[in-house]
């Protein structure tokens, strides 16, 4: 074991703390914490929270940190100097680290592993919303355990706070809610920021005048404003002869443009103007490999070089230029532009910071620019940026209240309010996943699955509405199938399926909705499911199995009281009760792989054949509660029976608050609810030893619109002792429950041949 924060902090970067880094491992994150650019922020926050939760003070430390960076930002460089310490200080094995930058696999380690030591990456409009039950890139059966876990048990440090828009307001009230709602063990923020604007509200400061920061605070760079044409075509022409003339050789430049079509311009351009020299773009809509290699070109700053971007280089980059050229921005994105120019004071006679107005700039930014221009020509020091008195540009946003939380929770399909975006970005920051597929019938099959993370680009909304007409699908929310995707129809982090005929991406610069070439498609075909159940399992084998997991679960987690404990476990012992139902035993028992036992099952060992049932939308946990509702002894004291039925019910993600019929329901001869009919009957269940629950008819009407359901469920959510975040978070650890026994009898296995695409997409193997 390491003797100190020091020797922890050396091993991980190859340098000493600063002392300010060593009073953070020593009192813990601080709520807000300004630090000049270059000062090693994301190192302090990270290492000082990591040498805590594995060394120093393991039991007062949350077990996840939240690593947010402003959206448009690339989290990939962030994730990869953070793997990289995590690897040099021997800690991967005790230390999960995820990087959150769009759909996930539903169940994804750090939901399977709530007990397990964290760290997740990402930018704000896709963690912010996450944490509001609405996230852009969470299947909505998921946002419930999300939700659960980023709001329990965890630090949020949010970077360069004044770039976050909306997502500022937003993430303070949403910290303020979970303290004046409860959590079941301690969830905390930090803000961060490279300007001190004097208001004396910081509750930790990196001491200035350190001798070991000497270096960076003195860093010097002189400024001067460029005068390009105002319009579009003269705009880029000049910028690039500017640019090419300001360069020096044997060292790097870089120009950043707050338009990422403006960016791809200008690049285009300085590549036909500059063929002998190297031009590289650095911007975050580009797919995953893509990102990856850019992170990689990151890496040496020795180049000769021109390196162009959006503002993705703004947080959470160590990186440096000679000369660098930004057009005009917020005060806080200028400020870490400039700490990108001459970063480490390794050019002594000073960097050169260029900046000029772009065409389509507003009004905004007038402040910044006034201070620029009494600066024309002069040395400006990291210090001087730092301590500069600069109003902060604060777009007007909608406020997030207790009411807004609380009608989230609710994640039903047409609950309001279903859009969380208003809180976190401004409408022309919304942005949704691109995947391309090519199609010899130019559609996608019925089963088409999903586009793996690989495939995936995010992309501006606005861009995306402009390749609609081109041949774009995204899956229909009712039923689960692919459809022409309309205007309309796109939200942020919607996955969209655009043919690769169509065009729209480019090899080394990303995101190119003006671009006609057709795009490889990095789809792979079905393969092999890694995982999926290869044994025929009883009802009671599973219920017991899923009880044993919860006990152990719980057992290692702080903050739940007994009766919560044995809640999530008696839940667990319930939540498949009706899987007993004839039409979900038919559909395990149909597809082959031998010949089924007699007794009831839960798991089966044929094809899953995709979840298909006789009954569209079927919900066999609606089943479950309406057993526990209206059959058998099964009370234990100290367990609250509500609670435990809402868990059960809960237990996918899909009955929590409201249920509503599908449109095809409402149809129906006979009344029904997710595949559910009045009237249905359920066998006797036995669940060794003790709970028996006999045979009933079932009745719906207690879920349906107007029933008792819904009161009861906004009671819990409600309850003093227990209110939205908590009770999400043990929602969260029954389905880990659930995950962990199925995973008992899994293995490799082919998937299924193809089949019709599901009336709903299911949550595989639970």
């Amino acid at each position: 074991m390491m003797r100190g924060f020091g020797e922890f902090f050396h091993t991980a970067t190859g340098h000493r703390p600063y002392a300010y880094q060593a009073d953070l491992a020593k009192s813990g994150l601080p709520r807000s914490l300004r630090v000049p650019s270059g000062g090693g922020k994301t190192a302090a926050a990270v290492l000082a929270w990591l040498y805590r939760r594995l060394v120093s003070a393991v039991e007062e430390t949350p077990r996840r940190l939240v690593y947010v960076l402003p959206q448009g930002r690339l989290a990939d460089h962030t994730h990869a100097r953070i793997a990289e310490w995590v690897y040099r200080l021997g800690c991967a094995d005790e230390v999960d680290l995820h990087l959150l930058a769009g759909p996930e696999s539903q169940n994804g380690t750090w939901r399977r592993h709530p007990e397990r030591t964290a760290i997740l990456v990402g930018t704000h409009d896709g963690l912010l919303s996450r944490a509001l039950m609405r996230g852009f890139a969470d299947a909505r059966a998921m946002a419930p355990v999300s939700f659960g876990l980023l709001n329990t048990d965890a630090h949020w440090v949010f970077d360069e706070m004044h770039l976050l828009g909306p997502g500022l307001p937003t993430s303070v009230r949403l910290q303020s809610l979970r303290e004046s709602l409860g959590t079941t063990a301690p969830t905390g923020s930090s803000w961060m920021s490279s300007t001190w604007d004097g208001d004396g509200d910081a509750s930790h400061v990196a001491a200035v005048g350190d001798d070991a920061m000497g270096a960076r605070l003195g860093a010097v760079r002189r400024v001067r404003r460029l005068h390009p044409a105002a319009d579009p075509d003269g705009y880029v022409r000049d910028l690039v002869d500017a640019l090419g003339s300001a360069h020096v050789p044997g060292t790097q430049t870089i120009a950043v443009l707050d338009s990422a079509r403006r960016a791809r311009e200008v690049y285009s351009a300085l590549r036909t103007a500059h063929q002998g020299r190297e031009i590289v773009l650095v911007q975050p809509y580009a797919r995953s490999v893509d990102r990856r290699d850019r992170a990689r070109d990151l890496e040496d700053a020795g180049l000769d070089r021109i390196l162009v971007t959006t503002g993705a280089l703004d947080v959470g980059c160590d990186v440096s230029s000679r000369t660098l050229f930004t057009e005009l921005a917020p005060w806080s994105a200028l400020v870490q532009r400039a700490g990108r120019c001459n970063r480490h004071g390794e050019h002594p006679d000073g960097g050169d910071l260029l900046w000029c107005v772009a065409p389509t700039a507003g009004r905004a930014g007038a402040g910044v620019a006034r201070w620029l221009d009494a600066h024309e020509g002069e040395p400006v020091t990291t210090a001087d940026l730092f301590h500069a008195n600069v109003d902060h540009d604060t777009p007007s946003s909608q406020i997030l209240d207790e009411h807004d939380v609380l009608a989230m929770f609710d994640n039903a399909r047409g609950a309001a309010p279903t859009d969380a975006s208003p809180w976190i970005c401004a409408d022309d920051d919304r942005t949704v996943f691109v995947a391309w597929r090519a199609w010899e019938s130019g559609m996608p099959a019925e089963d088409e699955p999903e586009p793996a993370r690989i495939e995936q680009c995010e992309a501006p909304l606005a861009d995306v509405q402009g390749l609609l007409d081109g041949g774009a699908w995204l899956r229909g929310p009712a039923d689960g199938r692919w459809r022409r995707a309309q205007a309309d129809d796109l939200r942020a982090g919607s996955v969209v399926l655009v043919d690769s005929a169509r065009g729209g991406h480019l090899p080394g610069v990303g995101w190119a909705p003006e671009s006609t070439t057709p795009v490889p498609s990095l789809f792979t075909g079905r393969g092999i499911a890694a995982f999926q159940c290869v044994a025929w399992v009883s009802l009671d084998r599973h219920l017991l199995e899923t009880e044993e997991e919860a006990r152990a679960l719980t057992a290692v987690l702080s903050g739940l009281t007994e009766g919560q404990r044995e809640a999530v476990a008696r839940a667990a012992r319930f939540h498949d009760l009706g899987k007993c139902h004839g039409v979900f035993q038919a559909m395990l028992r149909d597809g082959g792989g031998g010949d089924p036992p007699d007794h009831l099952l839960a798991k089966s060992k044929a094809p899953w054949n995709n979840g298909v049932s006789a009954r569209p939308y079927f919900r066999h946990e609606l089943v479950s509660a309406l057993i526990l509702l209206h059959g058998g002894q099964w009370h234990t004291p100290c367990v609250d029976p509500s609670l435990v039925t809402y868990l059960v019910a809960a237990h996918h993600g899909q009955v929590r608050v409201s249920v509503r019929p599908e449109a095809a329901e409402t149809v129906e001869a006979a009344p029904t609810l997710l595949g559910v009919r009045d009237g249905d009957r359920t066998p006797p269940v036995t669940v060794f030893p003790g709970d028996h629950f006999p045979a009933q008819s079932l009745d719906t009407e207690v879920f349906r619109p107007g029933g008792a359901w819904t009161p009861r469920a906004l009671a819990l959510r409600d309850r003093g002792d227990l209110g939205p975040f908590r009770l999400a978070y043990l929602e969260s650890l029954v389905r880990v429950a659930d995950w962990r026994s199925s995973a008992r009898h899994d293995g490799p296995t082919p998937e299924p041949a193809p089949g019709p695409a599901p009336e709903a997409a299911p949550e595989p193997k639970s």
